[in-house]
Formats: structure tokens, sequence, C-alpha cells
């Protein structure tokens, strides 16, 4: 967890690149603003003619059905099919159908336009169930077909007719009435096309010089009823009823284009578009085209993708700007129309590189007439972002390495001494419960070495009082004797003189305390005693099955009123140890079986090989250990005898008569313990020895 705390340095990192990047992008919000402001300016300046119509000044003169052209890069077939139009083809203009009745046709229709240096074209696209052609017998004008109004230059404005009997190539006509009383269609031949069924309707496709055209331009498709001079809706730009024309060609202008190219940068678009949204000059592209900049380089992309994570602007919006047709859109325009510059940060679809993008109005007359718009992405900033990201990664993970090793190095080395101390602490009392002396202190001037030197003196301290604990009984036993020994010898010379009855008894229960204290004198060094014994005495393979037969049978004379039931295995059992000492631990646990069980009763001693040693079950009847005693029964100065068992015993007994089963046991390299019966009618001893 102390390790974890290092991630507060790359974290403190990202939030300066982080601050790093805002200073960035206002610098280049505040950069490009300034380009917009001055190209606004400056076309300002230049004057309306530059927008190639004076009526582009005045919001008044336009109008939604302006016609976009789009410029051409390629030569138009005349075939009536719209694959050599490229990408244009999808960008088909949809109209909404004028109904004249109550007769509603679900048809539609659609048109693109485009211009090369001398010529205008015009693609009409027509979805109808029910194609009606020109019946020359109904009369002039009849059946589906196009009608296209022209204003010309200082005439009056001439109304086109395109109209067919049959699918093929076609021009266009106008309508003669005047100085003639028989009105006729007299054919246009410099309007050239192509009429093309399609089995859903129909295209045209249609070729005008652009010296027929002065500015204005619209178009009205009718829908007719067949062999009918009726018509059912028409659709295009040009109002077929009222006759009204104020459609614009709305082309790119070479001069605005030219003009962007004074203010060309390699990583910014430029665009003006008018007060209807129609783009009429573009230059360059909004990615950087630094040739250094590699973006196919893989650690680049994965350090951009790991900074666009790490960086999101939750308050850069998905799409600012929108683009369809050749018209821009959106809210940044709005404020631009509105006679106000402004800048906004955004992120295009299928793109993770953030784009800024600032707009100004260029106004006229006090009126705004057409708006700049500068897109740049943050390439630029990327390639420094991504840098110091790349810098602050690797020194980050340089520094959280280093520390991280360091820490756990240092955090080990310390759980390591820590549990060299406790394995230290655990072996200063051994399982036996005896202290030892193996404990070494540290000599390290840290708390872990003060510790360590505070159990050892603990230990030390524990020790010698452990070891005057071991020579108190000694010490007792051997001051107790003299004092013990006058009062006996006292006794006797008592005895020999003449003494009444009342006398005799106080002398005779003087005698019996000294016998009393002078046998727990003895049980004291006892232990002692056999501990000493256990290490100087002599070891040899004897036959442990036979000696613990013959011992039962002595048992059986010295308690009469207890019944030895033996199962002794048959096969030879050798043992290596001393067969006294385990006679004499046999003589404390059936001693300590009599004790606990009423007369009468049964003491089974079973023997039983199992693998590689032999066990030994002594069990009588009797009162039930403690769940808590079981495991301390074998302790020294131990004892569970209450005042009847006590006073059923004529022998002083401290407790220490398992301890010694116990340290025999031990001597032997076995084990000992004292369960319950299953029935809880009394306990069993069980003993295992190695055999040999």
């Amino acid at each position: 967890m102390l390790s974890l705390l290092t991630l507060s340095l790359p974290w403190a990192g990202c939030e300066y690149i982080r601050e790093m990047e805002n200073t960035l992008r206002s610098g280049q919000e505040k950069n490009l603003l300034s380009t917009t402001n001055t190209i606004a300016h400056a076309l300002s300046y230049e004057g309306e003619n530059i927008f190639g119509f004076k009526q582009l000044s005045s919001n008044e003169n336009f109008s939604k059905n302006n016609i976009y052209a789009y410029k051409l890069d390629s030569k138009i077939n005349l075939d009536g099919y719209a694959d050599d139009w490229g990408e244009w083809s999808e960008k088909i203009r949809f109209f909404s159908n004028q109904i004249t009745d109550n007769n509603i046709s679900h048809n539609r229709a659609g048109m693109i336009s485009a211009i090369d240096s001398n010529h205008f074209y015009l693609f009409i696209k027509v979805y109808d169930n029910q194609v009606s052609y020109k019946n020359p017998s109904a009369g002039l004008i009849n059946g589906d077909r196009l009608h296209i109004h022209l204003s010309r230059k200082n005439r009056t404005p001439r109304e086109y007719i395109i109209q067919t009997t049959a699918p093929g190539k076609v021009s266009a006509s106008y309508l003669v009435t005047k100085n003639t009383a028989n009105p006729y269609l007299k054919k246009e031949r410099r309007i050239q096309g192509q009429w093309q069924d399609t089995g859903d309707g129909y295209n045209i496709e249609l070729r005008i010089p652009l010296r027929m055209i002065k500015e204005n331009i619209n178009f009205a498709i009718i829908d007719s009823q067949k062999d009918s001079k009726e018509v059912s809706g028409w659709y295009g730009t040009w109002d077929y009823k009222t006759k009204i024309n104020n459609g614009l060609i709305i082309k790119p202008s070479k001069e605005l284009e030219s003009l962007l190219h004074r203010f060309k940068q390699n990583d910014a678009r430029l665009r003006i578009i008018d007060i209807q949204n129609w783009l009429l000059a573009s230059s360059g592209s909004p990615y950087s085209q630094n040739k250094n900049i590699n973006n196919d380089d893989t650690l680049s992309t994965i350090l951009n993708q790991l900074y666009r994570l790490i960086m999101a602007d939750s308050n850069s919006v998905k799409q600012n700007i929108q683009s369809s047709n050749n018209q821009i859109t959106g809210a940044l325009i709005n404020q631009a129309l509105n006679k106000q510059s402004a800048t906004s940060w955004y992120t295009p679809k299928h793109s993770n590189n953030a784009i800024v993008s600032s707009v100004s109005p260029i106004i006229i007359n006090n009126n705004v007439v057409a708006v700049v718009i500068a897109d740049q992405s943050n390439d630029a900033i990327l390639t420094l972002t991504n840098h110091a990201l790349s810098r602050l990664i690797s020194l980050s993970s340089i520094a959280i390495i280093i520390a991280t090793a360091g820490m756990l190095g240092y955090m080990t080395f310390l759980s390591m001494r820590i549990r060299k101390l406790r394995n230290a602490t655990e072996h200063i009392i051994s399982p036996d419960g005896k202290l030892t002396t193996s404990f070494k202190p540290s000599k390290s001037n840290d708390e872990l070495g003060d510790l360590s030197r505070s159990f050892y003196g603990m230990q030390k301290r524990l020790n010698e009082y452990t070891q005057y604990l071991k020579s108190l009984a000694s010490k007792l036993s051997h001051e107790l004797r003299t004092p013990l020994a006058i009062v006996q010898s006292s006794l006797d010379n008592l005895a020999a003189q003449s003494l009444n009855e009342k006398s005799k008894t106080y002398a005779e229960r003087a005698r019996y305390g000294g016998e009393r204290l002078s046998n727990i004198i003895t049980a004291m060094s006892e232990a002692n005693r056999v501990e000493q014994s256990i290490k100087s005495t002599e070891t040899e393979d004897f036959d442990l099955c036979q000696i613990i037969s013959s011992s039962i049978e002595a048992y059986a004379d010295i308690y009469p009123k207890r019944l030895f039931i033996k199962s002794i295995c048959n096969n030879q059992c050798l043992v290596h140890g001393s067969a006294e000492l385990i006679i004499q631990m046999l003589d404390k646990l059936i001693d300590n079986a009599v004790d606990f069980s009423p007369e009468h009763s049964e003491i089974i001693i079973n023997t039983s090989l199992k693998q590689n040693y032999i066990e030994i079950v002594i069990s009588n009847e009797g009162s039930v250990l403690p769940d808590n005693m079981q495991t301390q029964l074998f302790d020294s100065m131990v004892s569970l005898r209450n005042k009847n068992v006590a006073m059923k015993s004529e022998k002083s007994h401290l407790g220490l008569g398992l301890f010694i089963a116990r340290l025999i046991c031990e001597a032997h390299q076995g084990s000992i313990q004292a369960i319950n019966r299953d029935d809880l009618s009394g306990v069993e001893i069980h003993i295992l020895l190695p055999v040999v």
C-alpha cells in the first residue's frame, strides 16, 4: 500500500501536461481567431464584387431556392446517368412536392448541379411510378416535363421547356407568343441533354452555357396526368404557380480561393461560406502536413490513444460543425451570422483528434454577407504532449520501479528480521516448557534491535528465575532435613520416656506429621533426580512386553483391591532405552490409575504393535478429565486429586507423577497422552514408544 503512493508521481505529471495542453489550446484558439479576423477584414475592404454577385451583400435577396454548383474536376458525359458525377452523385438535393389539387402524389425529385469554365450542368432525378411522355396531339405543352427559368443580361427572363415523346436526346424549347397569332415552340439548341428512363422514374441530364445565365436560375419538374395538360404537382426551386424567380447560382469563387491562398497555412483549412451556409471557397487541410510527424508509428498511435484516454476532455462536443451538400452549418456558424467571432473545440466523427474551429463574419454595409471559417487539428499539440507523455511515462516508470523496488526490498529486509526475531522468541521456550539459552540479541541500533535486546534481557531474567526455582526444591530439602532430623530424634527420645496416654497420642501425631513432611521433601527432589538419572542412565535393547507382563503380576499383589486385566502381544517388542526407567514410568501410571479408580474395579493394560511403534494403553474406571486439562495433565506440579482421592492415598502428591512419566517417555523418543473413554466411564493413558 505504501508503494501505491508512488502513483501520485504520474498523476501530478498528467495534471501538469493537462495544464500545458490547456495553455497550448488557448494559444492556438487566439492565433486561429486572429487569422479569421484578418481575412474577414480584408474581404470587407475588397468590396462586394469579389463575391461575384451584388445580391450577396443584401440579406433580402437570399432565398432557399438558390442552387449550389459544384466545381467539376472532370468532363461530364451527357448520357442521363450520374456515374461520371463522382462523389457529387451522393449529394442529390431532393425537393418536396408542391400539390396543386387533392390528388396527392407520392413521387419525389431531386437535383445536383456543377460548373466548369464554360458550362453549367444540371442532373435531375425523378421518382415517378407513372411517367407521362408528351402527346403531340394533345397540344404544345403536356406530359411530364422540366421548366427552367433563366435571367438574361439586359433582356427579359426566359422560360425553357424540356419535354419528349420518348427517352433519348433532348433539347430545350421556349414558347413564342409575341407578334404571332399562333403560338409555337422554338428550340434552343445551345441547351442540350439526355432523358433516360430508369424503371422507377426518369433522369434528365442537361448542359447550359454560362453565357446564357446572368445570375438567376430556377427550375420546376412538372408532374402531369397522362395525355392531359393538367398539372398534379411540381418539384424544384421555381414557384410554377406564381412564376416568382429569385434563385441564384451559388458557385465556388476563384477570386476568393486566390485570396485564401495568401493566408494558407500548412496545418489549417480556410473556408468561406455565404449566409445560406453554401461553400464559396476552400483552401488547405485541418490536419498537419509535417513529414516529421509519423501518424502511422505504432508507439505514437498508442501514446495518442493513451493520452486521449487520460486527458479526455469532457467539454469537447462530438460535432460542432456539420457539412452536407457543401452546406456548412452548426451552432458556431450561427454565432458568426449574428456578427460574433467565436472559437470552439470539437471531435469529428470517426476521429480521435480534436479540432479547433474559428469563425468571423464578413460585414459589408453593416450586413453579414459571408463567414470565414478556419479549422486546425491538435496534431502539433499532440506531438508535444505525446513527447511529454512518453517522457513522463518513461521517467515515472523508472521512478516507480526504483521506489517500489527500494520499498519492497526494505520491507522484505524488515520482514525477514521480524520473522527471525519471532522464530528466535518462539524457541526461547522449548516444547516441554523449559527455557533455553539459544536466543542471541541483535546488534542493530534501530527499533528492532532494541526490541531484540529487550527480549534477550527478559529471557535472561526468566532463565535466572527458573534456575532459582529449580534449585529451590533441593535447597529446601537440604535445609529442612536437619531440623526435621532434630524433630525425629527428639520424638524418638520422647518415646523412650514413660508418657501418659494423652502425651503418647500427641507424640504419635507429631511422628506421623514428621514422616509426611519427609515424604514431601523426598517428592520435591524426586523430579530432579529423575532428570539426572535419565541423563546418566545406561541404555540397552530390552523386551518391553516381557517387562510389562511381569510388572502387572507384581501390581496385582501390591493392589489386591483392583482387578488387573492385560492383553500383551506375543511378539517380541524390543525397545532401546532403560528398563528401570520404563518400570518407574509404569509405577507412576498404575499408582495414578489406582488412586482415581474405585475399589474392585478393573484396570486394563493393552499392548499392540503399530508399524514402528508399540502402543501401551492403561485404562481405568473413575472420573473423567476436564476438557481444558487434557493437554496440561503431564505438566509439572499439576494435580487433579480432590479431597476424597487424597484421603485414599497415604503418600503426598505434588503433581509430579505424570510429569515424571512424560520425561521418561520423551527420553525414549516416545509420546504420552490422556483421553477420556468413549463411554465417559473413565480415563485412558496412551503411550507410543519406538521399537528397534
